[in-house]
């Protein structure tokens, strides 16, 4: 049986992936150590190859100590019509 494409919204992708690369520079963090701490495929993941679920985003905030509210704030997506 043939899978069905997943939908994707690249803008959210994109958002999602500076965020996460913001958090590890705030940190001083590189790849390596989110990928070490977390055993998450960092890597896949900033190249958007992978769009992570909200379970790897919950491991990657349990990581940085912060909530998933923290993580989406500053994102602001979709914008408010």
């Amino acid at each position: 049986m043939k899978r069905k494409k997943q939908r994707r919204d690249e803008v959210l992708l994109h958002k999602v992936v500076l965020r996460v690369k913001e958090l590890r520079s705030t940190h001083n963090h590189t790849q390596e150590q989110l990928k070490e701490g977390t055993g998450l495929n960092i890597p896949n993941l900033e190249t958007g190859e992978n769009f992570p679920n909200l379970t790897t985003l919950a491991i990657i905030c349990k990581f940085y100590g912060i909530t998933l509210d923290e993580f989406f704030a500053p994102i602001n997506y979709p914008p408010k019509k």
